[in-house]
């Protein structure tokens, strides 16, 4: 590692060590007795999210600081901020924002995973229920710290310095789009949404969601994008309904 990015490194840990660097959670979540959804009334929530206007053009990312990691790109990288594909939005959070706030949820069992590779995180928008377990991996031969920078949950910071490192952090309460960054490569940028409940999804480049089994009532769908905002709908889903919703983001 050259010598700037050992001080970095340094500094990070350093930085970590005296700050109010916390491990938000190394232990599951006790079980929980959720409420039971009944499958013969339940129902399905479709979202559409769009973009309208111009698209500015990606801005290249500059490794030049960093050679170990520019070598491992044999293509120009760009900032993937603003991912429109024939007017679909991608990398938005879609959920249930209000209106099961009387329900119980178990978090689902899979792991959320964020991965550190080429000196990128990918995915770059991520969502996880509280409680469910979020792991991050270094799967670069460089080192990289993992820097999130949350208000209502404790922030964290920790190293990765070896290939292969892994991290699991639980979340004991929602907050949407905390930033994560590496100290050492400032380029490198995720956003880590915590919802309070199973129904949410990160849009794919056909900017799509969808939830299942979700039980008949009133309801406020919302979207978040890390340069876009955040935008709401009330719904109403009836038993056994199949409802769809679409949100539409202007371009400047």
């Amino acid at each position: 590692m050259p010598r700037t990015l050992r001080a970095l490194a340094a500094t990070a840990l350093l930085l970590c060590l005296v700050s109010a660097c916390k491990d938000t959670s190394s232990e599951p979540p006790k079980p929980v007795q959720a409420t039971p959804v009944n499958a013969a009334t339940a129902g399905s929530v479709s979202a559409r999210v769009r973009y309208t206007g111009p698209v500015p053009p990606p801005q290249p990312i500059n490794m030049a600081s960093a050679p170990g990691c520019a070598k491992l790109h044999s293509e120009p990288v760009v900032d993937p901020t603003l991912a429109v594909n024939q007017g679909s939005l991608a990398n938005a959070v879609v959920y249930i924002r209000q209106g099961l706030e009387n329900w119980v949820f178990a978090p689902p069992e899979n792991k959320v995973v964020i991965d550190q590779k080429g000196c990128l995180y990918e995915p770059r928008v991520s969502a996880a229920m509280v409680g469910q377990a979020v792991e991050f991996l270094n799967s670069d031969p460089e080192a990289h710290n993992v820097h999130g920078r949350a208000s209502v949950v404790p922030a964290w910071n920790f190293m990765m310095s070896r290939q292969g490192q892994e991290r699991v952090l639980y979340f004991d309460k929602p907050e949407l789009g905390i930033q994560v960054g590496c100290d050492i490569h400032p380029w490198m940028r995720a956003y880590l949404s915590i919802v309070p409940n199973p129904y949410f999804a990160v849009t794919g480049a056909d900017g799509s969601a969808q939830f299942r089994n979700v039980p008949p009532g009133q309801y406020v769908i919302g979207v978040w994008h890390e340069s876009l905002g955040t935008q709401e709908q009330p719904v109403v889903l009836p038993p056994q309904g199949e409802l769809s919703v679409s949100f539409t983001y202007q371009g400047k």
